[in-house]
């Protein structure tokens, strides 16, 4: 995007989950190029979507310009020279427009009875999968060296960290090209985001502005406003599983720490689970964008309008079983949102 003068701009991009099938999914990354998204993002999780490298591919081949991205895969589920093989792979169908998101994990582990991987261990895996896509050896278990033989020189493929808390917030600015925060959408919240990503990467050296900041956002858009936060509740319980309780007071926090003992993680990616409804109606707004396209084009224009965000994901709900809604909602939210920022 380009500003009147013919400057860049941050870029919108859209997140996008893998439980339709692979061809409809490629259909929603052409239809998103079409109207004006810079990216795509898919996720990562095994027992809940697609596969997410082949469903890259697809939507690599059903697209000339958007930006394809893991949104977000993680380690444990797959090795380092697995993603380093893949991502390259997928830069060079692609012809350079592969991203990767990579974090510590939520439901792709859970799921399957693991624990998220310690900051430190992501920083160990994000080191490596970079060694191997920029042409250069790594070490394995047991002492055992290697590379991606077929890569003929670096790949290009810039590496995104996601993060929700202070602490892998601030580390991520030291691992990777970029840092996707994954905080909420309230002003307070996405500048504390902000913050932490400036002194993580000034304790790290790098220079201000040198890393890449992506900022997260779930989406509801309808004319209607009870419709509209409906969209936006079960990713809220969602970005709620992942904070800290003691950030919360009264009942807020009670509310927070029931719904972690009773979030679903295999119905992470449904449109309404029975979880959502513990979400309460006040918090619905400071961690998501939910309205008609007025509202959501104004909010969505003050995150573009700061000079330290260079791209904000539009995440929106996922549509229920026989009612597919993500098609109608990338032709309006081009047509009414887009166009307009």
């Amino acid at each position: 995007m380009q500003d009147e003068n013919g400057m860049p701009t941050a870029s919108v991009g859209l997140a996008l989950w893998g439980t339709e099938p692979v061809r409809t999914v490629a259909d929603h990354a052409r239809l998103a190029e079409a109207v004006g998204f810079e990216s795509v993002w898919l996720v990562d999780t095994q027992l809940i979507c697609r596969e997410l490298y082949v469903t890259l591919a697809a939507c690599a081949l059903a697209t000339e310009r958007l930006r394809l991205a893991s949104g977000v895969t993680v380690p444990l589920t797959r090795h380092e020279s697995v993603t380093a093989s893949a991502l390259a792979t997928l830069q060079e169908l692609s012809a350079g427009r592969a991203l990767a998101g990579i974090s510590t994990g939520h439901s792709a582990l859970r799921n399957i009875g693991r624990k998220p991987v310690t900051v430190g261990q992501l920083a160990e895996y994000v080191g490596t999968v970079r060694a191997l896509l920029d042409g250069g050896t790594a070490s394995f278990a047991a002492g055992i060296e290697g590379a991606l033989s077929w890569l003929r020189g670096p790949s290009g493929v810039p590496l995104h960290i996601a993060a929700t808390g202070p602490k892998l917030t601030r580390a991520a600015a030291s691992m990777g090209d970029g840092v996707v925060l994954l905080r909420g959408a309230a002003d307070d919240l996405v500048e504390r985001g902000l913050e932490l990503v400036a002194s993580g990467a000034a304790d790290a050296g790098r220079p201000a502005g040198s890393v890449q900041t992506t900022v997260w956002v779930y989406v509801g858009l309808d004319d209607e406003p009870e419709v509209a936060y409906d969209q936006v509740r079960a990713r809220v319980a969602a970005v709620l599983r992942l904070a800290d309780p003691a950030d919360f007071a009264g009942e807020d926090r009670e509310a927070v720490e029931r719904l972690r003992r009773n979030y679903d993680m295999f119905a992470h990616a449904q449109s309404m689970p029975e979880h959502a409804a513990l979400v309460p109606e006040r918090l619905l707004d400071r961690y998501a964008i939910a309205g008609n396209a007025t509202v959501v084009r104004e909010r969505l224009s003050r995150l573009l309008a700061d000079p330290r965000i260079d791209r904000v994901v539009v995440s929106p709900q996922i549509g229920a079983p026989g009612r597919p809604i993500t098609a109608p909602f990338i032709e309006r939210f081009g047509a009414e949102v887009l166009s307009g920022l």
